[in-house]
């Protein structure tokens, strides 16, 4: 036997290995399903319990809402007027006028809260009822309103919920409505709100999709309040002696119940929800023969993969050879043979790697020497943006001090919030490029602050297209020209000044030009090479438009960049970028590099 199995293919071998394994697993599975299926039941209560139990919830949010509602309708103004007057005026006109206003205000607030389940709103008074409506289905007999407004006057203005006649007539919440003028509390009448009990209940009946509609038995120390009309009558009879736990299975007349037993929240009601247990029997046999299916589903996938995978772990010993042969005519890279190895931990993937990891050293100072440039580039990127934030920090908070002195602390907020919305996107490091939306809305906020300070003498227009807002440009560089515009075009010289930005692409669409253009002043011819070259010291926003200039040779390349000319008494700066609509991803060496 032993001299068979070690003369078996290799193929072989792995495929027994394999059945005996997929055989051991199904009958441990099977074990220990029908080991578990008792504490599955028991699982399943609590589930379904659970599941019930928020519909309690459900009702007290309902209930709540009425609650809340009867103190807004005794504290609003205008039912306070119009029931002072009809108790205390003799006058018809002021009468009438009273009646329509606690009409219409009481319809109001039953339309309003009408999604709680209320039938109807009523108020009384000694001489006045006033009704949201009322059909034959709504009457109450004499004997019963009574009742209501006696236990009204009892709670002597406190909510009261009487659910003595809700089988037949509704559930019912009464309030005392007492004058609040002066402290006075006398009473001005009754409010009486009739809710529904099956449209209540009937809200939060639905459980789980496997089973029907939940039954419910609602009651509290008085008596039963409401009992599903589908509960048969030998369980709503003996409900308290058939159903003594939280939770569980119990037979009444001829059939199997799982019920669940509660109380409404800040309501002491006590609730029993009944479902027939058919119905979990059947959800359970369900839950069995899915997983009855899920496992001889997972046999036939299991012996499909494994002599998938038996017929294909050659091919890996010729790929490794046909690297070997490669390697051996001198070439430096490996061929593709279609698949990736560095995921592998097994004997042939660590020899698929070592063998890629030996022909990576051959281009390793290629890479090193790449990096290393872009280290520097990026660098370089860093430092000339850092310059910025200082400079125009110091700058905006020179523009909110001068406001605050000149006008006090009256507009402080308005150009306090935004600054922060300038720092914000300032100090962001997480991208060098936004989209040019961004950079607008940065614009917008500087312009803010400095509205403040030259009020009508500066004006500002923008003409983008919309389609161009979604390009993506480098971080700061219309904000300093912005801000070199107000300098040279209003700072020396008294008269107004307007400052555009437009957008155009060129004609086939590679190119975005931004202009920033402003009135009273001009650009000295060749400004950037004279900056450049020290023929002109840099000082103030020089510094910025050499920056912009720096970092945009440093991310785009040769031809993109700034640009300075004046058109008739215009002066004009012109940033060109390459239209791009998606953010460029950014070098794998560059990403590993970062700190």
């Amino acid at each position: 036997m032993k001299t068979f199995v070690r003369n078996l293919s290799l193929k072989y071998k792995i495929q027994s290995i394999v059945w005996i394994s997929m055989f051991l697993l199904l009958a441990a599975a099977l074990f220990s399903l029908h080991q578990t299926s008792a504490s599955y039941n028991k699982m399943l209560y609590r589930t379904t319990a659970g599941s019930l139990s928020a519909s309690s919830a459900e009702i007290a949010r309902n209930l709540n809402d009425i609650n809340t509602m009867m103190d807004l309708f005794l504290a609003d103004a205008t039912i306070q007027n119009s029931l002072s007057t009809l108790k205390d005026s003799d006058q018809l006109q002021d009468i009438n006028t009273a009646y329509s206003s606690a009409y219409t205000t009481l319809t109001e607030y039953y339309f309003t809260f009408r999604q709680n389940y209320m039938e109807y709103m009523s108020l009384y008074q000694d001489t006045f009822t006033i009704h949201t409506h009322i059909s034959l289905r709504h009457s109450v007999p004499e004997e019963v309103m009574d009742d209501l407004l006696a236990r009204s006057r009892e709670a002597r203005g406190a909510t009261v919920w009487v659910t003595d006649y809700s089988m037949e007539y509704g559930i019912f919440a009464v309030k005392s409505l007492r004058r609040t003028e002066y402290l006075r509390l006398d009473d001005l009448g009754t409010l009486i709100v009739c809710l529904d009990p099956d449209a209540l209940i009937g809200s939060v009946g639905q459980t789980d999709p496997l089973y029907d509609s939940a039954n419910y038995l609602l009651y509290n120390a008085s008596g039963p309040i409401y009992a599903s009309a589908s509960i048969p009558e030998a369980v709503a009879a003996d409900l308290g002696r058939i159903f003594e736990e939280p939770y569980g299975r119990r037979s009444a007349g001829d059939q199997d119940y799982f019920y669940v037993r509660g109380v409404i929240p800040d309501f002491n009601w006590s609730y029993i929800c009944v479902i027939p247990y058919g119905e979990i029997a059947g959800a359970i046999r369900l839950a069995m023969a899915f997983c009855l299916a899920v496992m001889a589903a997972a046999a036939v996938i299991t012996a499909v993969l494994s002599s998938s995978l038996i017929t294909s772990i050659t091919r890996h010993f010729d790929n490794l050879l046909l690297k070997f042969r490669h390697f051996g005519d001198g070439s430096q890279t490996p061929p593709d043979v279609g698949y990736d190895y560095s995921s592998r931990t097994d004997e042939l993937g660590m020899l698929h790697q070592q063998f890629d990891l030996m022909v990576e050293e051959v281009n390793q100072l290629i890479r090193t020497n790449y990096l290393h440039e872009i280290l520097i580039k990026e660098a370089q990127l860093k430092a000339l943006e850092n310059q910025m934030n200082p400079h125009f920090l110091y700058n905006t908070l020179e523009s909110i001090n001068w406001r605050a002195k000149i006008a006090g602390a009256k507009d402080i907020s308005s150009m306090a919030e935004a600054l922060g919305t300038l720092l914000r996107i300032t100090l962001d490091q997480k991208n060098t490029q936004v989209p040019l939306r961004r950079e607008l809305e940065l614009v917008q906020c500087y312009m803010t602050i400095q509205k403040y300070r030259y009020e009508d003498r500066l004006n500002y227009q923008v003409d983008v297209p919309e389609r161009l807002m979604r390009c993506w440009v480098l971080k700061l560089t219309l904000q300093p020209l912005v801000e070199n515009a107000i300098r040279y075009g209003l700072e020396e010289n008294t008269e107004g000044c307007l400052i555009q930005i437009l957008a155009e692409t060129d004609p086939e669409e590679r190119t975005l030009y931004l202009y920033v253009k402003n009135n009273g002043s001009s650009f000295e011819e060749d400004l950037l090479k004279k900056l450049d070259s020290h023929e002109i010291q840099p000082h103030g926003f020089g510094i910025g438009l050499l920056n912009i200039a720096s970092r945009m040779q440093l991310t785009y390349g040769e031809g993109y960049g700034l640009t300075l000319y004046n058109e008739d008494d215009v002066a004009v700066a012109k940033l060109t970028y390459p239209l791009q609509f998606t953010l460029p991803a950014s070098p794998p060496e560059a990403s590993a590099a970062e700190p």
